[in-house]
């Protein structure tokens, strides 16, 4: 039944030719201003940056409709024969939204122009579920970034400048990203300068958006103007801190071609463009109020000259070597400002081709370029070796094209009697692609550069013992193997001059010191190393790091040791189409979109120890069946060749033999090859599957995107040339679509707005056949034996119920039922526990009725697609002109956001796996049901308030599970077991300009409780061996109480100027303060009641819990944004050409009091710089156990005192726009 009217609804959509956009309207009614009549036939223009966009007439009753408009700012031109012109400036447009505008017309032909600037109505009846934000308004405000502009509107939580937001107590990744109707994949970034508006939609969604379940941010650029303008920015702080930021931002906009009017003059642009675009470059983007800790740079100096120390052996005469940076004190670092080596730089350009042949036809080409090259901090680096910081590099183009075709009439014509009115469709066409690249910034691509330390020699040698060969019975000095009698190293052509240091230095303090070999007994073996085994963990062999310091931060020289690239494309088709039925408001529209995505990571320092695994590893015994004889006089030495096994060589050491033409039975050093010699095509896929050297898809094993899709059969079944299986993994490529229709209308006073949203989403993929058996399985109504003659099928238990038996191999009788996730006992009643299944079997393991029980292939099948139905309800009930009260019900659904990419690696080991965590491809959508109630009244001309109370249960939320008694082992992954509720009251208050000062302040009052907080917060309790247990706290982002001031205070100029003069100057005219107030309550954390060492990795602890799960909050957090600016004109030219050139010099500070804000407290004693650690009397031991117990206490008190437990400190930049 679904499935047809699914497609009655998409078959009514395409032969409506409807598409969807990202659009607005402008609606109103012209009247006489001294009777008050209405004014039919009135011509009604929007214009855009000096371009006409488009115009109608007004219909009998003096009503208008301007649609689709692109959100923006326009001015309305109404003019009538008999009336005076009157144009309303500056009407913001925003998306998806009606903005209703009437206008009073003066009767008299010698009546000027009447020019008004357009004040933001009060209560916006169709616009109270959210908040537009204009480019001037974003101009004024403290900051650059669009979820910092969206985090200023009730509801929508952020901890800190720049981060992600939840919408209403929603998860982050349930809210979606638009600019100018394109959903964003990969940078959100825009240049300041192109950003004509953010819109935020935290209720009251329209059926044309979803895939959302929190809320809507729709980004919209400028367009093209119809006079030449442009303008730069330069932003700096580097006067003021050390986080050096620096901006470099421009704008231009103009006409390519206008219309030539009749008269010879140019009209309006025809063919118009704007291009913007910002280059920046910042030393640390992310500071904290706490700074950082760093070795002194003298004493890093000294620590690269002296690695080790010799220290003597308590227990014996013996010396003994330790790491130099184990003995490092409080004086020898220091705290900095700014975190070292985490520079960001990159570029942003975004541009716009306008072609409008008529008014009622236009074609919009846009796109954006969006580049940045980053170091993230790595906390654990950051106090000995932050110059070894990776670097990832992110490019996004995005590209669309918009048609758009209106019919009716436009400005001139009469208006049409016809009840179809104010039609228009439109078709966007869009692609984005989206690459990533993490590597080592000193060898990028070159894997075996990664861990490569120097050349190694390793000499070997026989050793013999008295004995008898076996063979030929002879008695003498039986050779029993080799032994390495020397290694060399030579580090000049080290790839990381860093490790290599590590070596030599250890070599020749081995040899100093006059250390004990472990290759042999005798003191000749004194100073010379001649086996691996006597670098001790300290030198370093190829692909090996330098030991940690305490656990607490990675010492000097260790190299970051991960590549990785990955490829995000999206191409879709989106339509809309609107038209006026009589009373009724009708939108549709139709959405496809497809994504390709690519993924290559690898483990390269891991490389030389899989080679050194690898190689030789089928000579390794010795030939015992053909002796050799060397001849000694009394007793012979015996002594044989390599035994070659070639079934057990590898496929690395087969191909390193034939690239240099080595015999089967030379024994091969692997470390003395150059990293330019190996490559990691010389592996085959298990090899590198097997020990997890690689995570991939859509490329092959070696890192080569695949042209053709790769099917499950082709991962399990397909061999290369070398008859090794290819393994190739073909690309996640989902499908989604979705239809839509909405209709808008009055009844009586009330205004309803009524839409459906059909939603269909297809992974494409193929999904486990039955998640609790990887193969394939016999059920109830399968004619075997066992099942037949005197079985009698309990009542209740269906055809395709799986059976289970006593015995894998030869069962005889069978123990239970299962039916999805629903288990049955051998007379077919439910139980809970299919553990007695498991103990009802030979094994005491869950045993399936197989068919074959020697399968090792899973069984999959196609993704079954889904469809979701989401109608969307809201209405409002003005009660006055100064009153109205407005409620909306939604049903929102959104696609799996993490988790449901089938990984076939996964099943490949999944018996051999501890704790395996598989993604689960046959997730569902995740949906969310939202009321609101509200009410809106304007206080005075110039200040209103709005109220409103909000209620959304969130189903079906992803979150960590564990498959108990599947076959053949147990696993962990998803699963859509959680729910949240979210209660809330908002308030708002907007003061309009009132001389000098506007200003919105809103509180948000919420309690969002829930089973999980993100798809993994359940991981430790199910990987403890609970049961999927499902309770309800505090979600960790649930900030109950959250205050939110934006003001601004301004000077106009000239006769409007009220500010003081000096020296009979207007000082501060055009000048201004802008602030934004955050604060907000802290958000839960779970207590513990015990000491456990957080400042540590690689520890393997429990906590304990005290109280209840996130029972337990933050600290308060205030944020106070400030931006000073100062704008002026600067005549330039000669005096018959002067033109003016615009300044606008501005100061902008984030943090001005500096409040170093507790983000994140330790669950032992709620202090953000304090764990009990270091104080706790059980942990004296063994602290005092370390090799120096101060230096462990200096740093574990830099190392807990960590910088992501603050906010960002006071930032300070200076900036100066010019315009001309």
């Amino acid at each position: 039944m679904f499935n047809k009217l699914y497609l009655l609804l998409l078959s009514l959509i395409f032969i409506s030719s409807s598409v969807f956009a990202q659009s607005g309207s402008l609606e109103g009614k012209i009247t006489d201003k001294n009777t008050g009549e209405t004014v039919p036939f009135a011509n009604v223009v929007a214009e855009r940056n000096g371009n006409q966009i488009a115009g109608v007439t007004t219909d009998f009753d003096g009503n208008y409709t301007i649609k689709p408009l692109d959100p923006g700012t326009y001015d309305l031109i109404v003019s009538f024969v008999g009336y005076g012109q009157v144009t309303l400036e500056g009407i913001v447009v925003s998306s998806n939204k009606i903005t209703f505008r009437d206008v009073q017309l003066s009767e008299g032909i010698d009546i000027e122009e009447v020019v008004i600037k357009d004040e933001k109505p009060l209560l916006d009846p169709d616009n109270l579920g959210g908040k537009t934000v204009t480019s001037e308004e974003i101009r004024s405000m403290p900051t650059r970034s669009v979820t910092s502009v969206a985090a200023t509107a009730a509801g929508v939580y952020q901890s800190d400048e720049g981060s992600s937001v939840n919408v209403r107590g929603s998860r982050s990744e349930a809210t979606d990203y638009y600019v100018d109707g394109v959903k964003v994949r990969g940078s959100l970034a825009l240049p300041q300068s192109a950003i004509e508006q953010i819109t935020v939609m935290s209720s009251g969604l329209s059926a044309m958006y979803g895939d959302a379940t929190g809320g809507i941010i729709s980004v919209t650029s400028k367009g093209p103007s119809n006079q030449l303008f442009g303008g730069a920015e330069v932003v700096s702080s580097h006067m003021f801190d050390d986080y050096n930021y620096g901006l470099l931002g421009f704008g231009l906009s103009g006409p390519i071609f206008k219309e030539i009017k009749s008269d010879g003059s140019k009209g309006r642009a025809i063919l118009g463009y704007f291009l913007a675009g910002e280059f920046r470059n910042i030393d640390d983007n992310s500071p904290s109020a706490v700074g950082v800790w760093k070795i002194k740079d003298d004493r890093l100096d000294d620590l690269k000259n002296n690695l080790f120390v010799a220290v003597p052996n308590q227990q014996s005469s013996s010396i003994g070597l330790l790491s130099n940076a184990t003995f490092l004190r409080a004086d020898d670092f220091e705290n900095v400002q700014a975190k070292m080596n985490t520079n960001s730089s990159g570029f942003n350009l975004s541009g716009k081709l306008d072609f409008k042949p008529t008014l009622k036809t236009n074609l919009t080409i846009g796109g954006a370029v969006s580049h940045s090259v980053d170091h993230p901090f790595v906390y654990t680096y950051s106090l000995l070796n932050w110059h070894n910081n990776s670097e990832e590099e992110r490019n996004t183009w995005r590209t669309y094209a918009r048609f758009t075709q209106r019919f009716g009439a436009q400005e001139g014509d009469e208006e049409s009697a016809s009840n179809i009115k104010n039609a228009y469709y439109n078709i966007t066409v869009d692609y984005t692609k989206n690459d990533f690249e993490r590597r080592n910034p000193n060898h990028g691509k070159d894997l075996f550069r990664y861990g490569h330390v120097g050349k190694f020699n390793t000499y070997k040698d026989r050793f013999f013992s008295f004995g008898e060969d076996t063979a030929s019975g002879v008695t003498g000095f039986i050779h029993r193997g080799f032994i390495d009698t020397l290694m060399t190293f030579d580090g000049s052509n080290s790839s990381n001059p860093d490790l290599a240091a590590y070596t030599q230095q250890y070599y020749d303090m081995f040899s100093e010191n006059e250390l004990q070999s472990l290759s042999f007994g005798g003191s000749g073996n004194r100073g010379v190393i001649r086996t691996a085994n006597d670098l001790g963990e300290l030198g370093l062999l190829n692909g090996q790091g330098p030991r940690n310091v305490y656990s607490l931060y990675y010492n000097y020289g260790d190299q970051y040791g991960s590549y990785g690239k990955q490829q995000l494309e999206q191409f879709s088709i989106r339509a809309n189409g609107s038209a006026d039925i009589k009373d009724h408001a009708i939108q549709f529209g139709f959405e496809y979109e497809k994504r390709t995505d690519r993924s290559w990571f690898v483990a390269p320092n891991s490389l030389w120890g899989l080679a050194r695994q690898l190689t030789n590893f089928h000579i390794l015994e010795l030939d015992l069946a053909n002796p050799q004889f060397n001849p000694l006089g009394t007793y012979d030495e015996v002594y044989y060749d390599r035994l070659v096994n070639v079934d057990a060589q590898s496929r690395f050491d087969a191909n390193l033999r034939e690239k240099f033409n080595l015999s089967d039975d030379e024994f091969i050093d692997i470390d003395s090859f150059d990293p330019n010699q190996l490559s990691i095509d010389m592996f085959s896929a298990d090899e590198l599957n097997e020990n997890g050297l690689i995570s991939y898809y859509g490329y092959d094993y070696n890192g080569d995107e695949l042209n053709s899709a790769a099917s499950i059969d082709d991962f399990f079944f397909d061999r290369n040339d070398n008859n090794d299986y290819s393994r190739n993994i073909g690309a996640f490529e989902p499908i989604y679509t979705a239809g839509y229709i909405q209709d808008k209308f009055a009844f009586d006073d009330l205004i309803f707005s009524i839409g459906l949203r059909v939603d269909r989403y297809d992974a494409n993929q193929s999904v486990l056949a039955d998640e609790y058996c990887l193969y394939d399985t016999y059920t109830a109504s399968s004619n075997v034996d066992l099942l037949s003659g005197d079985y009698v099928r309990p009542v209740g238990i269906g055809d395709d119920y799986v059976v289970y038996v006593n015995d894998l191999d030869n069962p005889t009788e069978v123990v239970g039922y299962r039916y999805g996730q629903d288990w049955f006992d051998q007379n077919g009643e439910a139980i809970n526990d299919p553990k007695v299944l498991a103990q009802a079997s030979t094994t005491g393991q869950i045993t399936p009725y197989l068919v074959n029980s020697e399968d090792s292939i899973p069984v999959f099948k196609d993704y079954e697609p889904q469809t979701d139905f989401s109608p969307r309800i809201s209405f409002s009930f003005p009660i006055s002109d100064e009153a109205q009260f407005f409620a909306h019900y939604d049903v929102l659904t959104q696609r799996p956001p993490t988790g449901n990419r089938l990984n076939p690696i996964s099943y490949l080991y999944l018996e051999e796996t501890v704790n395996a965590f598989v993604n689960n491809p046959n997730l569902k959508s995740e949906k969310t049901v939202d009321f609101e109630l509200g009410f809106a009244q304007t206080l005075n001309l110039n200040s209103s308030l709005t109220l409103s109370a909000f209620y959304r249960e969130l189903r079906d939320m992803i979150q960590v599970v564990k498959t108990n008694y599947s076959y053949p082992v147990s696993y962990l992954t998803y699963g859509n077991i959680d729910f949240s509720t979210v209660k809330g009251f908002s308030a708002l208050y907007e003061l309009r300009r009132s001389g000098n000062v506007s200003m919105s302040a809103n509180y948000t009052l919420q309690f969002a409780n829930g089973t999980g907080s993100s798809a993994t917060s359940g991981y430790s309790l199910v990987n403890t061996g609970q049961p999927n247990l499902r309770t309800t706290i505090p979600l960790s982002y649930d900030q109950r109480h959250a205050f939110n001031l934006s003001m601004d205070y301004r000077f106009d100029s000239g006769k409007d100027y009220n500010g003081p003069v000096w020296f009979n100057k207007q000082i501060f005219a055009n000048s201004g303060a802008n602030f934004i107030i955050i604060a907000g309550s802290g958000t839960p954390y779970s207590r513990q009641s015990n000491i456990t060492q957080d400042g540590a990795f690689g520890i393997n602890q429990r906590s304990t819990l005290e109280g209840s799960l996130n029972g337990s909050r933050n600290p308060w957090t205030v944020r106070i944004n400030t931006k000073l600016n100062k704008k002026f004109t600067i005549d330039v030219g000669q005096l018959d050409n002067k033109r003016k050139l615009g300044f606008n010099i501005y100061l902008q500070v984030q943090n001005l009091l500096n409040t170093k804000n507790v983000r994140s407290v330790y669950r032992a004693t709620g202090n953000p710089d304090d764990d009990g650690y270091l104080s706790d009397a059980s942990a004296q031991t063994d602290i005092n156990a370390q090799n120096d117990p101060q230096s462990f206490r200096d740093m574990y008190m830099m190392k807990i005192n960590n910088p992501s437990n603050y906010s960002l400190p006071r930032m300070a930049r200076l900036g100066i726009e010019i315009n001309f």
